[in-house]
């Protein structure tokens, strides 16, 4: 695993410790202003679809959930937020996957590429609440790190190197609980405008039953688009895809 990927897989997880804490010291007192949501392991059953380039390579990315799943060595994904006398909140989504040296894509010459990727986001959100109604609107930062090898027959390495940039986001979320128990939540967003990303966008809708005070159930379906590119010659790395799929996961409230 990437040094870097690491390091944010700790921070997080202090992250959520840290307030966590504060959260049960809050509820002790009866004096807690604090609502926390974790999703510590959901699924999402991740298709690819896009153009890879690395230097003068060029690959075009088909890759079907089922692909993932047998190509699938490691995977870290965990979703936490909380929202302050509900108003203020921030949220961490962090996405970890380790698909390397499993897939055969067409190039003519038959190359074998293998793919890590970190996804984490960083926001902040304000919401304004209507009845059943509320909204955010979401401003951070989109860490997306991206760890290539492309190789051809007889273990001829083309390229072994990593990208990583940052994309500012801008975006909103509804939520609205349409029954007792249930919610439906859409969001969207986008980012990059060319500081890191050229443009990205990221779109979820999902459905919430809560069956039970302090945990719920999620369902739905997630996409985000990439389109970034950098350097030249040799050098030259361009990842324009789209990472999409159904989401499925257990949420724990308190």
């Amino acid at each position: 695993m990437h040094k870097r990927t690491r390091m944010i897989l700790v921070l997080v997880s202090l992250s959520m410790m840290f307030f966590s804490t504060i959260s049960f010291a809050s509820k002790e007192s009866g004096q807690s202003d604090w609502e926390f949501n974790l999703a510590p392991f959901y699924l999402w059953g991740i298709n690819i679809d896009g153009d890879m380039s690395v230097g003068p390579a060029n690959a075009q990315v088909e890759i079907p959930f089922e692909d993932v799943f047998d190509s699938l060595e490691a995977a870290f994904i965990v979703h936490f937020e909380t929202v302050y006398k509900a108003q203020w909140g921030f949220l961490v989504d962090v996405n970890y996957l380790d698909l390397e040296n499993k897939m055969n894509l067409p190039l003519g010459i038959g190359p074998k590429v293998g793919l890590n990727m970190t996804l984490a986001e960083f926001s902040g959100f304000y919401r304004l609440q209507r009845d059943a109604h509320a909204f955010d609107f979401i401003a951070g930062v989109r860490y997306i790190d991206v760890e290539n090898t492309v190789s051809v027959g007889g273990g001829l390495t083309l390229h072994d190197g990593n990208k990583d940039w940052l994309d500012p986001l801008i975006g909103a979320r509804w939520i609205w609980g349409f029954a007792d128990g249930w919610s439906l939540i859409a969001r969207g967003d986008i980012g990059g405008f060319g500081i890191g990303s050229e443009f990205s966008w990221h779109a979820l809708g999902v459905v919430e039953w809560q069956p039970w005070k302090h945990a719920s159930f999620i369902a739905g379906y997630r996409a985000l688009d990439v389109d970034y590119e950098d350097g030249s010659g040799k050098d030259y790395f361009n990842f324009d895809a789209t990472i999409h799929g159904p989401v499925l996961g257990l949420n724990f409230k308190w």
